[in-house]
């Protein structure tokens, strides 16, 4: 659900966990949501801290109120603390489910500028298992108004739209956490260029044309009745997906992206290639949408 009233923040006490934690809390501030901040322990630290007699949860609890304490705008709310002893993952995505949060906001460390995720990290194991929408957040990632307790000043809110459900469900939810933002939205449909030799590029351009102008009206059909704001133009263009889209939202300093996810078999909505090419190209937080039944 989107705007969101249950948030949760997956924390391990890096600096770039602060910086999702940041985001998540004036995100909870301008939605008036609930947040949940959370650290996962190591089964195996935790049982050694047992065999020595030591409270490593109560020591841990501690050490996350501080952390909270310590980020600004956190520590201005009421969030709910959980530490859990177990693997990170499905300690994440379990807790989700307990406290039936609607979304997970974690920071982009563990993700690879060369156009993979470093594969058993936390943020690739819950984007690949997760069943609601993740929003990762960059390391370097800096709020509009440091000032203000919300994500004021946040924006435009660029959505990547084709013609599948997911993809329209993503972006309804982009126009609607938009409106939340006070801000503008921007509806992106790429269509992948046609790699063939020379000899046939004009027919692919040929092709690559007549399919922008097909698609841009049915597109605009579909979008009619997002949000309370009417018809919302909607950009086609022509080349690499998680180029296009990342380079839209880099156009604003303060944006963010918006992608759709489709539930697989077992409830799993893992991002496709060009959500995960995407992931490592932005410089902007990405809310990956997941709308559950």
């Amino acid at each position: 659900m989107l705007p969101p009233t249950r948030i949760l923040a997956a924390i391990d006490f890096s600096e770039p966990s602060r910086t999702a934690l940041d985001f998540a809390a004036r995100l909870a501030v301008q939605c008036a949501a609930e947040l949940h901040v959370m650290h996962a322990e190591d089964p195996l630290l935790a049982a050694a801290a047992r065999s020595r007699g030591l409270d490593l949860a109560t020591e841990s609890r501690e050490a996350l109120r501080a952390f909270i304490a310590d980020t600004w705008p956190a520590r201005a709310g009421n969030a709910s603390v959980h530490v859990i002893d177990g693997d990170a993952v499905h300690s994440v995505l379990n807790l989700a489910h307990r406290e039936d949060a609607d979304l997970i906001v974690l920071g982009a460390h563990g993700m690879s500028g060369a156009g993979h995720l470093v594969f058993g990290s936390t943020a690739e194991g819950v984007l690949r298992r997760a069943d609601l929408s993740v929003v990762v957040v960059p390391d370097a990632w800096r709020p509009a108004q440091p000032d203000r307790k919300d994500l004021g000043g946040t924006g435009p809110v660029v959505c990547g739209i084709d013609l599948t459900l997911p993809s329209i469900e993503a972006a309804a939810a982009g126009v609607a956490l938009a409106e939340r933002l006070g801000t503008q939205v921007e509806l992106i449909h790429v269509i992948p260029r046609l790699g063939v030799l020379d000899r046939w590029r004009d027919d692919a351009e040929r092709a690559t044309r007549d399919e922008m102008a097909r698609v841009q009206p049915e597109l605009e059909s579909m979008t009619r009745h997002l949000g309370t704001g009417g018809s919302r133009p909607i950009t086609v263009m022509s080349g690499s997906v998680p180029q296009c889209l990342a380079d839209a939202a880099h156009a604003s300093p303060h944006a963010m992206l918006v992608m759709g996810r489709a539930l697989r078999d077992g409830g799993y909505a893992p991002p496709g290639t060009n959500a995960y090419r995407a992931l490592t190209l932005a410089r902007v937080p990405v809310l990956m949408h997941v709308t559950r039944p």
